[in-house]
């Protein structure tokens, strides 16, 4: 909302700098507290029920849960994600008058991007990633005390919000911050793994634009023939919040 407000005021030809610069400040405060509260196990992995869709899950998502332990949900998960994407759009377009100081705030944010959207599916067959290769899904996953992990495969609206965290960057982006570009590269480098399940960034598409997204394009189609499928998501009226298959099919 912040960027939003911020670009339809420069469209008018009144960009106020100083609103963003309060603005990215604040949110760094906050995208802090949301990474130091609501990841229990300090894996990019995020719980709480912070998004207000719990009357489409199982569990009351902001009660404790009646089998112990906790839920890693992906849409919470999924919206930190798209929250490094505004937090790196902001970045970039501070960082057209402060290269230096906003470069290393870009930087900072795709490295979180990466470590949340790798930490959603990883390498090989975890039973605790939130990806379904079988249903070709997100799924929140229940951890009890004793440390086991379930996916609970209700298929809503939690599943579909990893499209949110998706956006495109026009070529010129990072063209003027090589030392943020030359810290992201490194970073790739160290930690190979986290990308091997999402769109890669440095493949360029139409026009040399370049897609950040926790979807790879395998990824994409299959959630989309689901969004789409008028036996599933797809309804009259917009997109469903639940799947029409749990009506013959309950969970």
């Amino acid at each position: 909302a912040s960027f939003f407000l911020y670009m339809r005021q420069k469209n008018l030809g009144k960009p106020d700098r100083a609103f963003l610069e309060t603005t990215i400040a604040r949110l760094t405060q906050n995208f802090n507290w949301w990474v130091n509260r609501k990841d229990p196990e300090g894996r990019s992995l995020f719980s709480g029920g912070f998004l207000g869709l719990d009357n489409i899950g199982v569990f009351d998502r902001s009660a404790p849960l009646p089998t112990g332990g906790y839920l890693l949900q992906a849409d919470g998960t999924a919206w930190m994600a798209f929250y490094s994407h505004c937090m790196i759009q902001i970045a970039l377009e501070l960082s057209e008058e402060e290269p230096s100081t906003y470069g290393r705030v870009v930087s900072k944010f795709v490295e979180h991007f990466f470590w949340i959207a790798g930490a959603m599916h990883r390498k090989g067959d975890q039973v605790d990633d939130l990806w379904d290769e079988d249903d070709g899904f997100f799924y929140d996953v229940l951890v009890t005390p004793d440390g086991r992990a379930q996916r609970i495969k209700l298929r809503s609206m939690v599943g579909l919000l990893p499209l949110m965290a998706s956006t495109v960057f026009p070529e010129s982006s990072l063209r003027d911050l090589p030392k943020a570009v030359e810290r992201i590269r490194s970073f790739q480098q160290r930690y190979p793994e986290l990308h091997e399940n999402i769109h890669p960034f440095e493949k360029p598409g139409v026009a040399g634009r370049h897609l950040l997204s926790v979807l790879n394009e395998t990824k994409l189609r299959r959630i989309l023939s689901r969004t789409l499928d008028e036996r599933e998501f797809l309804s009259p009226y917009g997109i469903r919040s639940l799947s029409k298959a749990h009506e013959s099919q309950p969970y």
